[in-house]
């Protein structure tokens, strides 16, 4: 019985130093992408082509992102969004019109005042234990 007592403490011991070192959760990024890494939002919806997307109101929505390795949650976010085909104000709007949903899918609303053009989105991934990464120009969003 003595012996019991003694291993068991023992034990107890030593999962609590064993478990105080211990970081929470980890994150990799290093094959985050978004396949395929380009999306297309028209301003003016085709009649034929966004017909179903015109009916239900639905907003423009690309695929979720691959590649990401953690503990979960994952938190997504837009990082960043830059362009070199159209001014700092139009990349404004454009941010602050874009979100991002689930396992990382982007959304843009079905009709904008956004300026046509290449918006190249960073996604910001944030999960346990204060990790956080950010996958640099990870989609191409064309306006036209």
């Amino acid at each position: 019985m003595k012996k019991s007592i003694i291993y068991l403490t023992l034990a107890l011991l030593s999962a609590i130093t064993f478990s105080c070192d211990k970081e929470v959760g980890f994150l990799d990024i290093e094959n985050a992408e978004y396949l395929p890494n380009t999306m297309t939002v028209r301003l003016e919806p085709d009649p034929r082509e966004d017909a179903l997307r015109i009916e239900n109101e639905s907003p423009w929505v690309s695929q979720k992102i691959s590649g990401v390795l953690g503990t979960q949650p994952l938190v997504f976010s837009i990082a960043s969004v830059r362009s070199d085909d159209v001014d700092a104000a139009s990349v404004n709007y454009f941010q602050e019109n874009v979100s991002i949903q689930g396992l990382g899918q982007v959304v843009y609303p079905l009709f904008s005042e956004t300026t046509p053009g290449n918006y190249i989105v960073s996604i910001g991934i944030h999960n346990a234990g204060d990790h956080y990464g950010v996958v640099e120009d990870a989609l191409i969003i064309t306006v036209e």
